[in-house]
């Protein structure tokens, strides 16, 4: 069973590691570079939950749990761009067999 279309109402984007470029100074002098691969949809919702969020926890807005349809364009080295931040993949749990891929993230400040 798959999760449905109504409840996949956010469109977020996957981007992929490249290669890193040779440089002026040598391999990898370019910084490691993540470019656009798809974009999808899916179910993004904050993993503290109503209660760390009505207290005002600081850290409230800073997990996420996505979950989409399966696809083999993510891995673990992909990042997430939802709503203008990025986030970095924590877990990463598909199932081709479920058509549904489970994906925990936390927002990576100054991406």
């Amino acid at each position: 069973m798959s999760y449905s279309s109504g409840m996949m109402n956010k469109r977020i984007t996957i981007l992929r590691m490249q290669q890193a470029q040779d440089g002026l100074y040598g391999r990898g002098s370019g910084g490691i570079k993540y470019e656009p691969v798809a974009t999808i949809w899916a179910d993004v919702t904050w993993t503290k939950g109503k209660k760390a969020m009505s207290e005002g926890a600081m850290d409230a807005y800073d997990h996420v749990m996505i979950r989409c349809r399966y696809t083999d364009i993510i891995n673990r080295d992909c990042r997430v761009l939802y709503d203008g931040i990025t986030y970095g993949i924590d877990s990463l749990h598909p199932s081709r067999q479920r058509n549904e891929i489970q994906i925990t993230a936390t927002e990576l400040v100054g991406e």
